[in-house]
């Protein structure tokens, strides 16, 4: 009876070539574009929808009490007003994603790429300009992605890899430096995330500023497209990829 033949082992070649695709699309480099997409949205929000932010709550909490502190009119401040209402709307449903059995998959991140798609088609064909429904649709649009990818990343972010707001990370890469005492800590992640956020801001300001709001908004899609499978890996993944990156 002949035995059985055994495979030959793939070439370090055919290896290399099935590894490279995962180790490029781990899930701690699709947060870090996702601090990216946070700064193109911002970006077109609020030079170009007035004033107002998607996905930064803390700007709009804060523009909503001035204006009602120096006695501004309700539609001063109804863009910010509704984009904190909507974004929270938004993470109710990424809670309720999470916690049900599309969960573990991170079936939320691909409602937020369609989201986003939506928000792309939109800048291209309302009239943003002239319109004020036209602006508020968008902002609507972009605040529930934004509150979804928010709720989401608290049940699938990284510790000290900030996608939105730095404050507290930049407080840490200083609090925890040598200069302060500490011994650097993920500074590589901190430094990188606020990097990243803030090259995104930059590029939503000139694309919006010089070409147009749908310029930015498709620069986020691509951004986003980019991240969703580090994004959407499984869980096992996710943790090997966290514990190779320290």
């Amino acid at each position: 009876m002949s035995e059985p033949v055994s495979s030959p082992d793939p070439a370090p070649s055919e290896t290399l070539s099935r590894e490279r695709p995962a180790q490029l699309l781990t899930h701690i480099r699709g947060l870090y574009l996702i601090s990216g997409v946070c700064g193109l949205v911002d970006a077109v929000c609020f030079l170009s929808l007035g004033e107002v932010f998607a996905e930064m709550m803390t700007g709009n909490l804060l523009l909503i009490m001035f204006y009602v502190g120096t006695g501004q009119p309700l539609s001063a401040y109804a863009a910010n007003a509704m984009a904190v209402l909507v974004f929270l709307l938004g993470a109710i449903v990424a809670g309720r994603i999470v916690r049900g059995p599309h969960g573990h998959n991170r079936f939320g991140f691909l409602v937020e790429w369609c989201l986003l798609a939506v928000a792309f088609g939109l800048s291209l064909t309302l009239p943003l300009e002239t319109s004020t429904l036209a602006r508020f649709v968008l902002i609507c649009t972009l605040a529930f992605a934004m509150g979804m990818q928010n709720a989401l990343i608290r049940r699938h972010g990284v510790p000290d890899l900030a996608t939105n707001v730095m404050t507290l990370t930049l407080t840490a890469l200083v609090a925890d430096s040598t200069l302060a005492g500490g011994e650097n800590e993920r500074w590589r992640r901190r430094f990188a995330s606020i990097t990243v956020f803030a090259l995104g801001a930059l590029l939503g300001a000139l694309l919006t500023t010089r070409i147009d709001p749908w310029a930015s908004l498709l620069a986020a899609l691509l951004l986003f497209t980019l991240a969703l499978p580090g994004l959407t890996r499984p869980a096992v993944a996710v943790a090997r990829d966290q514990s190779s990156a320290g």
